[in-house]
């Protein structure tokens, strides 16, 4: 009967040991970091995808679309005028009657472009491009990009 561990039998143990630990750190970085950035990647994405409808209905009512000076996108229906501004992962949709009622979306690490465009058909477009910036080890990615181009209801029926 012997009264310790072989050296070997040490070096086997350290080495299951090390194996596990790697193991088990990589499903610790995928449950703390990875899960919990992709479901805000998700919740971002849906978040868009919802303003993204919004902006639909509003052209497709729309009698003209202009974008401002300020980067806001203005809608006019026959209900009014509406307009759409992003700054610093918010976006707002007023109606220019109802100002104290604004519709918002929060999309902190969100991006939002659109630019109108004249088709040349007594009406406009506006193209939408969606995208979700994500840090990740120190570059920036662009994830979940969308674009969509959506012309105004008259011009619409015409291109049917």
């Amino acid at each position: 009967m012997r009264k310790g561990y072989l050296l070997i039998e040490l070096l086997v143990v350290l080495f299951i040991s090390l194996l596990l630990a790697v193991f088990f750190g990589r499903l610790w970085r995928t449950f703390i970091f990875e899960l919990p950035r992709g479901y805000r990647l998700v919740q971002e994405s849906a978040t868009l995808n919802n303003l993204v409808g919004y902006i639909q209905a509003d052209v497709a009512s729309a009698k003209t679309l202009s974008q401002s000076a300020g980067d806001s996108l203005l809608i006019e229906t026959a209900q009014g005028v509406i307009s759409y501004k992003f700054e610093q992962g918010l976006i707002l949709r007023q109606k220019a009657d109802d100002a104290q009622n604004p519709i918002s979306w929060s999309v902190p690490h969100g991006k939002i472009e659109w630019q109108v465009r004249n088709t040349g058909r007594n009406g406009s477009a506006v193209e939408v491009i969606t995208y979700i910036e994500d840090r990740d080890l120190g570059h920036i990615r662009k994830k979940m990009a969308n674009s969509n181009l959506f012309f105004t209801g008259s011009v619409w029926e015409t291109v049917k």
